[in-house]
């Protein structure tokens, strides 16, 4: 019989040895008992082998003793299962490459990141990926652009270095991301909760941070050029070395009285 598949064949193989030694084993027990051990009793209408099978005191120890054995097997053999799947999941992503639309892409995203699998440099730009749960994922050096992330879960993520560049995080969740070194230029965040975020050095020309809820996130050596406050929630937000933030902006906020600024913002906010 000529099977073509390599894998196929091994477990061909496999299903070969398995019944011919699982045979050999039941004759040698048999014979065993048969010359050495006292005469069973069969019924009339049985016919013999059935009856030697049903009396093997040997037989069943062994039955007991290969669902011990097989329980065993199966979870030795977990981390190579696991790592199949792994493997046919990046298969997935990387077959969707270019696509716009995919479930299975995104699935799959979700199963890697479940099993705690680092999605770094993982590449989707343009990529519909609405209400995915990547909480926790590692994203750093992530290519992103132009996707479309509302209403994901990204909350606990790394994000840093990561190409956002008019990504759509609208009512996304991103609380205690980390986005230091990111490109979020002309994001959307709107109405996304970015609590407790880390925005240490990530470019945010332009992005609309409309409705957001800010609360203790910390902006440290941004530039807030064009960037939208409006309405976004600034209790405790930290702005430290800020630049092309203006006076104007940050009043645009709710709660902004509430926030943390440096020498050189709190002049310009007091001053005005």
């Amino acid at each position: 019989m000529k099977i073509g598949n390599k894998k196929l064949q091994r477990s061909f193989y496999r299903i070969l040895l398995a019944v011919g030694g699982t045979s050999m084993l039941i004759v040698l027990i048999l014979a065993i008992e048969t010359t050495f051990g006292a005469e069973k009793t069969c019924q009339p209408t049985e016919s013999w082998l059935f009856c030697q099978i049903r009396e093997s005191v040997l037989l069943n120890i062994v039955e007991g003793f290969s669902i011990l054995v097989a329980v065993w097997l199966f979870f030795l053999e977990a981390p190579e299962r696991d790592k199949q799947a792994h493997y046919e999941a990046w298969k997935t992503i990387d077959s969707a490459h270019g696509l716009r639309n995919s479930y299975a892409r995104l699935q799959a995203l979700q199963d890697l990141n479940d099993d705690r699998i680092p999605l770094r440099g993982f590449t989707a730009p343009e990529a519909d990926l609405r209400g995915i749960n990547l909480e926790g994922a590692d994203l750093s050096n992530a290519y992103l652009s132009g996707a479309d992330l509302s209403n994901a879960n990204l909350s606990n993520a790394n994000l840093s270095h990561a190409n956002l560049v008019e990504t759509k995080l609208t009512n996304a969740n991103l609380s205690n991301s980390q986005l230091t070194g990111a490109n979020l230029s002309y994001t959307d965040l709107i109405e996304a909760d970015l609590q407790d975020v880390d925005f240490v050095g990530a470019n945010i020309l332009g992005t609309n941070f409309v409705r957001a809820n800010l609360t203790r996130a910390y902006f440290g050596d941004v530039d807030f050029n064009q960037c939208l406050l409006t309405n976004a929630n600034l209790h405790k937000t930290k702005f430290f070395g800020v630049e092309n933030l203006t006076a104007a902006q940050i009043k645009d906020a709710k709660n902004w009285s509430e926030g943390i600024y440096d020498a050189k913002m709190s002049a310009k906010l007091n001053y005005s």
